[in-house]
């Protein structure tokens, strides 16, 4: 008995000295952050601005739909670097700053060309910053005044870049982790998604919150960096495109033909590619890229019966060459304009050929340029939709 009277009291004890919560901090001490903009201010020094959740008009609406006011507001500073920056930020928030939760960073165009490597250290020390998160550069405009552009459909602004990235088939909240992956590597060079403030209505100046065509934030492509992490210029959103499915990145893509006779498209939902590196006898370089793709098709206004194997084979041909070309394209732009190996063919000398690649990663930025890179294409139509031939044509059009 008095065995089991000593347990009992030593496991008491022992309660004493388990640590518990005695360092943390409410959720009403805390200023939540959505986002982060990096600008250049006017003075040369850095401008920090953020997207900050308030907490009473989250989630508030009411059975009509309507919400009793704006759930986020947007804050600035300015600074020598990112502390100082921050310092001077915190005097205007009654509660701390927490990036725990932060969604979306921002990089205003000038902050861009200006370089990240010595401003992305303060990022990395921090623990309460996550690395899943999306990151943009602002093209033509500075993140300060993106960030205070709302979205009729979305929360905030934050929100509603994520979710147009992800339903681009893009890179999504990777794109932050990915940028620091190929900013330490020497087979790639960083590349990142692009946004600018446009109109909702194409070729019309975009007017106020409440207007018919309000100013909207849009996916405008990819920005190009260098190996010291400066910005060299960007890619449209087509390019984007084919920069992502030659890196393997790439979720969903419309492929379309159009000619004389009537235009198709096909949307892709499976897709991937593989790249091989070949040397020749003089330990020369050179690549084939394999793009592959599959999806139902969404549009056909030739009058093919694609219930014929022969149309369906026609058919794929056309996109395979699209695919090949457009690629192509994207790729020796890339070499002529910039030099920069963005799309990971270093990376994947450095998988197959270890090697080999030792000799080859000192000079790759010279090398990548003048490599020979061919492209193929093999494209299949899995689904061809309810109809057969487009229901305008007549029996006589329809081509069997």
């Amino acid at each position: 008995m008095k065995k089991y009277s000593v347990f009992r009291f030593g496991l008491c004890f022992s309660l004493l000295f388990l640590s518990g919560c005695w360092d943390r901090k409410e959720l009403n001490d805390r200023a939540i952050w959505l986002a982060t903009g990096w600008d250049v201010a006017e003075n040369g020094e850095i401008e920090i601005s953020g997207q900050i959740v308030i907490p009473a008009n989250v989630q508030t609406q009411s059975a009509g739909g309507s919400t009793s006011g704006q759930g986020y507001f947007t804050i600035s500073s300015k600074g020598k670097n990112v502390s100082d920056a921050l310092q001077n930020m915190q005097t205007k928030l009654p509660r701390e700053a927490f990036f725990g939760q932060r969604r979306v960073v921002f990089l205003g165009e000038e902050f861009a060309k200006r370089g990240l490597k010595g401003y992305f250290d303060a990022n990395q020390r921090a623990s309460d910053v996550s690395l899943r998160a999306d990151l943009f550069v602002v093209k033509g405009g500075k993140a300060k005044d993106l960030l205070r552009l709302p979205n009729p459909l979305e929360k905030s602004p934050a929100v509603s870049a994520l979710k147009e990235h992800r339903q681009s088939g893009g890179r999504g909240d990777t794109a932050y982790l990915k940028f620091l992956i190929a900013a330490t590597r020497d087979g790639i060079r960083p590349s990142v998604p692009s946004m600018e403030i446009s109109s909702s209505i194409e070729g019309e100046k975009g007017g106020k919150e409440d207007s018919p065509n309000p100013k909207v934030v849009q996916l405008s492509g990819v920005t190009v960096f260098d190996r010291n992490l400066k910005m060299l210029g960007f890619l449209n959103n087509e390019e984007n495109r084919d920069l992502l499915w030659v890196m393997g990145l790439l979720k969903k893509m419309t492929i379309s033909t159009a000619h004389s006779k009537g235009g198709a498209s096909i949307n892709l939902t499976k897709i991937d590619c593989k790249i091989k590196p070949i040397f020749s006898q003089n330990n020369q370089v050179s690549f084939k890229v394999i793009l592959k793709g599959e999806g139902a098709l969404q549009e056909s206004n030739s009058g093919m019966d694609m219930e014929y194997t022969e149309n369906l084979k026609i058919l794929n041909k056309k996109f395979e060459k699209v695919a090949e070309k457009q690629v192509q394209r994207t790729i020796e732009k890339v070499q002529k304009e910039y030099g920069q190996d963005i799309f990971g063919f270093g990376e994947a000398v450095h998988r197959k050929h270890p090697i080999r690649w030792k000799s080859l990663k000192d000079h790759w930025d010279q090398t990548f340029p003048k490599t020979n890179i061919s492209v193929t294409a093999q494209i299949k139509i899995k689904r061809i939709g309810m109809d057969r031939p487009s229901v305008l044509f007549k029996d006589s059009e329809i081509k069997k």
